[in-house]
């Protein structure tokens, strides 16, 4: 009996390293089979059912994600893990919903993120989550401006790097581009080795779309930091938002699927077919774009955008 009860342990643990090693490499059916073999095995597995919610999360079958991590969360209540991620996806649902659905879930979010936080003082993700909360919510739902500034001392205080970003922000929130500028610069130049505040500025400069700012940022990125691969698919990012260097966009999405094999939370080889979908239609090339989206969503089942534009050629009779 005790060599029966050890084999479906060890089983079990497989399953579950299975399962975290087929995520971190966006393999994502096949480590939910993993996952769910796991939890059979032990449905008291708290990281196994976190990573299952996760799973469900980039899949975009969101309320599968809060289910389970609601459970993680219940299995095991000394990981802010859990809560930061049901927080993410409790937000992600309020954005794609209506105004009433996201007044209905307010609460939920703000109260998910503020968990992570009480169980972990230190954790920036869960901090820096607060901040987007605080900015975006209307006062009578949770919003607070010196809420998020609050936090944002906290996170400075944490990690200076990170504490620039969260300053830039609400500068960015208040209009206050040029406050933001200066927090961006002043992280570029203590922290040349991380690519990450040239990130920042990038997606400021989209949010108030500026594109040739957003392109400056990936270039300037690039000249410093010539490893960072990801800016491969930043630079195809902007060019399906923008319009503009569709030629260019093309060709390094094309490298990015060439030479990149991405891992969580890098951005994935399903989304790299699925913005060269998005330059094939802005080119007029139906067939080509449809032939993308067929190929990120082969890669990935639940990428939304790629299965939306599919529906819609489709109904329009192009496939």
């Amino acid at each position: 009996m005790l060599a029966v009860i050890a084999a479906v342990l060890s089983a079990a643990t497989r399953d579950d390293e299975s399962g975290a090693r087929l995520f971190e490499e966006q393999r994502y059916p096949e480590a939910r089979t993993s996952l769910e073999a796991a939890l059979r095995r032990n449905p008291g597995d708290a990281g196994a059912a976190g990573l299952l919610g996760r799973v469900f999360y980039e899949e975009n079958e969101l309320d599968r994600a809060v289910e389970w991590l609601e459970k993680a969360a219940r299995l095991e209540p000394a990981s802010s893990a859990h809560p930061y991620w049901l927080g993410r996806a409790l937000a992600t649902q309020a954005i794609r919903g209506s105004l009433v659905r996201r007044a209905a879930l307010a609460g939920r979010i703000r109260r998910a993120f503020a968990r992570a936080v009480e169980i972990e003082p230190a954790s920036l993700p869960a901090r820096e989550a607060l901040v987007e909360f605080y900015l975006a919510a209307p006062g009578f739902l949770g919003g607070s401006l010196p809420k998020a500034r609050a936090e944002a001392e906290a996170i400075r205080r944490l990690d200076p790097l990170r504490g620039h970003r969260a300053f830039a922000r609400i500068a960015e929130h208040r209009g206050e581009r040029d406050a933001a500028t200066i927090e961006y610069d002043r992280a570029i130049r203590e922290y040349p080795r991380s690519a990450d505040p040239w990130y920042w500025m990038e997606r400021g400069a989209v949010d108030r779309r500026d594109w040739t700012a957003a392109f400056d940022a990936v270039d300037r990125m690039l000249r410093a930091h010539p490893e960072e691969s990801a800016a491969l698919y930043e630079l195809g990012r902007l060019a399906t938002l923008s319009g503009m260097n569709l030629d260019r966009g093309e060709a390094s999405l094309r490298r990015y699927l060439a030479e990149h094999r991405p891992k969580d939370p890098e951005p994935s080889l399903a989304l790299a077919h699925d913005r060269l979908g998005d330059i094939e239609l802005r080119r007029g090339n139906r067939t080509s774009a449809a032939s993308e989206y067929e190929a990120a969503v082969r890669l990935d089942p639940g990428l939304l955008d790629a299965r939306e534009a599919l529906g819609r050629m489709r109904w329009a009779g192009d496939r």
